[in-house]
């Protein structure tokens, strides 16, 4: 038995498409799987006779073989079918929206970016001349409208426009069209929705407007996804969730307008589902306030910085001076191609003067005159953080070509209306990456040099390749190069093996590359830095001898197959020649493709991890960056390596050095949690015990790390302190300490992670006693590295907590008074103690909005020193 299914609550875009997938599957039954959308649902009542739906209760789900979704990928989403996806014959997959980790896996997928899964399914009927009703070419229009906005969202392609172009010529009814995606709103609804907009809250983040409405019903009320869509085009603001709680659940439902915003992630908070711009929840067993609080936070944690006025506008400024004649500002203008220039004196801007004001002074014989009798004098500024949208605004409501873009006075760059339509236009797209196929051993490896690394590494290797058989010697690329370029990973450092030396090579080669060569003749290599940045590793093809366990190798020149040999795990030893004729052909001597293949990391001979321990660290390393396994003796032998505590033989230097590149890694979390379950993690961090919190805390640590980039990004912030310092929170600060310097980590380094460590508990107790005022908050976190704001976050879920690390991070930081002790002197006040807590005074009082110019905060000054005289007199 075939069958065609849709996602719960389905939208017309779900219904349509599961009408269109059944033109294509003909023998198979539809069936909807759950609820439909109000709007829908009607549709379906007044037409059912049109077409043969059946609901889950009409089928026997064990008696199907194969099966068809649309408009969804994911598994929990198709209610019973979730059960018998495994023993399924067939599936066949048709959606249009982002992927997630938790899709039906399936190679009959068809998912393409087009605004409604309605239009992929309507270009195979149109290929297949199909015929269709004028019912059908409604429903379906009905679909392709009501998921791209009427052609309006920015996820409309050109497809969809073509597609419902074919379905007009069949016919469309527009009545029918307008009747089912503007349903008039019951009285139930209106009620709610009167309650949504007098309960509306607005948020400001990082320039993102979200509101949220809440309302409380005693009984299910049905709709509420259209109430949201309303209520967006009624509030000005750039997200919107309603939450709304009804007959013993809360529900959600988010609305969003920009990219810069998930809502999908968003609600995964909430166990939600949906995509970037719409999403839901349904929870049960909570309350709003819990899910006010929940949903807050990831407010706060997920929303990205919108484009500012700094993102778009041009810098240097041209401008000209007060006293440039009008000829000149003319013919500077017409050099540049503006439309206007700004007028600045001493670096103050004065005013503006556009084209416009040049071309009438000039028509009247006044071109000999000072542009400083015909600008604009006094132009509206905006500040650098200024979102697009509000320029967009300015421009709109003030008729204005160009906006300066001012720092305290001082102009910085200049945004235009062409820079504002720019951003307005412009959209990007991700695409997937594909997967990777593997050669087999002597396979010509040209083709993937070719496509996947750039022009610069392919014309280096060919210069390599070049200088190679000009001085006689053979060379192979080998390594982490080879194994990178197979996985599709980019690597743009190159590790050479050279036949019979690499040091002499090495400075031939760099007479002709021009880098920076560093050599060490007891090791037989060489090492080239590029000015581009490139680094070139050449060696001596050479085997090793260790003369006691975790000792430096004592090396001899030999074979490259020995070369080979002496390398950690097999997926790092192959090789590819550079020489003539055999460019490009693939050595692998040890099943590294098969280990590939696999994703097996395996050493390759037993003592491997006693002569160098460190390799215990680096197998994990790599076992978790590319999501490999350890292979079952290499599993074994470390686990030896472990109980017999190898890796205390090895220099705490040493230690330190593969632990920062541990912490580089995006896994790091992973390869942290690693060494404990290995039980390696009481030789690197003695007395740390591993936890659910921990784990926790981890993971978060790296969230804050993506966060803060992404929101926080003229803030540099070094993961490796934010791990450690999430590692050692429940230590003592003694027992932290010593593990620090244990770890040979530098002063710098030592001191944001000690800090954090001791500042987070005492931190977070105070702000979750009281609700503090903006100068309070200034002084608990000033002096504070970004660690520990980051840590106290990923250590917390309490929205306060949030709301205050962003508020001092992105605002109460930069806030300096316009006054300083020049201006108290020249008020006549006699410098002294006083003067610095007049003006820690001051700055509170900025801070909290009691004096908002240079004016008040004199007379605050002025009152506050005139009472200390009088009291001391």
């Amino acid at each position: 038995m075939q069958a065609i299914t849709t996602h719960k609550n389905a939208d017309f875009d779900a219904l349509a498409s599961l009408v269109a997938a059944g033109k294509l599957y003909p023998e198979a039954q539809l069936v909807v799987p759950g609820t439909l959308n109000l709007n829908v649902r009607e549709f379906v009542s007044l037409y059912k006779d049109t077409f043969q739906l059946a609901t889950q209760k009409d089928i026997d789900v064990a008696a199907i073989n194969m099966l068809v979704v649309t408009d969804t990928r994911q598994k929990d989403r198709i209610g019973p079918f979730t059960g018998v996806l495994d023993t399924l014959e067939e599936i066949h997959l048709y959606d249009h929206h982002p992927d997630t980790d938790e899709d039906i896996v399936t190679e009959h997928t068809v998912c393409e970016e087009v605004g409604a899964t309605t239009t992929i399914l309507l270009e195979k009927i149109y290929a297949a001349n199909i015929p269709l009703s004028s019912f059908e070419a409604t429903l379906f229009a009905l679909g392709i409208y009501e998921d791209t906005g009427c052609l309006t969202f920015d996820t409309t392609t050109p497809r969809d426009v073509a597609a419902l172009a074919r379905l007009w010529e069949i016919g469309v009814n527009l009545r029918v069209v307008n009747q089912f995606l503007n349903r008039p709103l019951s009285d139930e609804q209106r009620v709610v929705l009167d309650a949504l907009l007098s309960s509306t809250q607005y948020h400001e983040l990082r320039g993102v407007r979200v509101a949220v409405a809440v309302a409380a019903c005693p009984d299910y009320v049905g709709g509420l996804s259209l109430l949201t869509h309303k209520l967006m085009e009624i509030e000005d603001v750039d997200v919107i969730f309603t939450v709304v709680s009804m007959a013993e659940r809360v529900y959600v439902v988010g609305r969003s307008r920009i990219e810069q915003v998930d809502l999908g992630k968003i609600l995964a908070k909430l166990n939600g589902k949906g995509h970037r711009h719409a999403a839901s929840a349904t929870l049960k067993e909570t309350t709003l306030e819990d899910v006010l609080e929940t949903l807050v936070h990831a407010l706060y944690k997920e929303i990205s910085p919108v484009k500012t006025a700094r993102d778009i506008m041009s810098e240097p400024v041209r401008s000209i001076t007060p006293d440039t004649t009008v000829d000149k500002a003319r013919e500077r203008m017409l050099r540049y191609g503006h439309s206007g220039f700004p007028v600045v004196e001493n670096g103050g801007l004065l005013g503006i003067i556009s084209r416009r004001d040049l071309e009438k002074a000039s028509h009247h014989g006044l071109g000999h005159a000072p542009v400083k009798g015909y600008m604009s004098k006094r132009p509206r500024t905006v500040p650098a953080d200024t979102p697009v949208r509000e320029i967009q605004q300015l421009m709109i409501e003030y008729n204005l070509g160009r906006l300066p873009v001012t720092d305290e006075g001082t102009i910085v760059g200049i945004v235009t209306r062409t820079d504002v339509l720019r951003n307005l236009e412009g959209t990007e797209k991700v695409r997937c990456a594909t997967s990777c196929t593997f050669p087999a051993a002597g396979d010509d490896l040209t083709p993937l040099i070719n496509s996947r690394l750039s022009k610069k590494i392919q014309s280096l290797l060919l210069l390599v390749a070049q200088k190679a058989d000009k001085e006689n010697v053979k060379v192979f690329a080998v390594g982490g190069f080879i194994r990178d370029l197979l996985l599709n990973i980019k690597n743009h450092d190159l590790d050479l093996v050279v036949e019979p030396a690499a040091i002499p090579f090495a400075e031939e080669l760099n007479k002709m590359l021009g880098g920076r060569l560093t050599s060490h003749e007891k090791f037989g290599t060489a090492s080239i830095v590029l000015p581009e940045g490139i680094h070139i590793d050449l060696v001596t093809s050479r085997q090793e001898f260790y003369a006691r366990p975790a000792a430096l190798p004592e090396v001899e020149q030999s074979s490259l197959k020995n070369d080979l040999f002496r390398r950690d795990f097999t997926i790092n030893t192959l090789a590819c020649s550079l020489n003539s004729p055999g460019f490009g052909k693939l050595i692998d001597l040890f099943n590294g493709i098969g280990d590939l293949e696999k994703g097996l990391i395996r050493v390759l001979y037993n003592l491997s991890f006693v002569e160098d321990p460190l390799r215990v660290l680096r197998a994990i390393r790599f076992e978790q960056r590319f999501g490999f396994r350890l292979e079952e003796t290499t599993l074994s032998l470390m686990e030896n390596a472990a109980q017999t505590r190898v890796l205390e033989k090895v220099s705490k230097e040493r230690l330190h050095d593969e632990l920062v590149l541990a912490l580089q890694e995006e896994k790091a979390p992973e390869i942290l949690i690693r060494y404990f379950t290995l039980n390696i993690a009481p030789m690197i961090f003695p007395g740390i015990r591993l936890s659910d919190a921990l784990q926790e805390r981890l993971f978060a640590a790296r969230e804050m790390c993506y966060w803060a980039n992404r929101n926080w990004p003229d803030t540099e912030v070094v993961p490796g302190n934010l791990y450690l310092a999430a590692l050692l929170l429940e230590a003592p600060f003694q027992e932290a300490r010593h593990i620090c310097r244990r770890l040979r980590l530098p002063q710098k380094q030592r001191e944001p992670i000690l800090a954090a460590v001791e500042a987070v508990p005492r931190l977070k107790e105070k702000l979750l006693a009281n609700a503090l005022k903006p100068s309070e908050l200034y002084r608990l976190f000033s002096g504070q590295p970004v660690e520990t704001l980051l840590l106290l976050q990923a250590d917390s879920k309490q929205s306060r907590i949030w709301e205050s690390t962003a508020l001092y991070w992105e605002k109460l930081r930069h806030i300096q008074p316009h006054i300083s002790g020049h201006d108290l002197r020249e008020l006549g006040f006699k410098p002294g103690p006083g003067f610095q807590e007049v003006l820690s005074h001051i700055r509170a009082a900025r801070l909290n909005g009691e004096v908002k110019n240079r004016e008040e905060e004199l007379a605050m000054a002025k009152k506050m020193l005139a009472a200390r005289e009088r009291n001391n007199a």
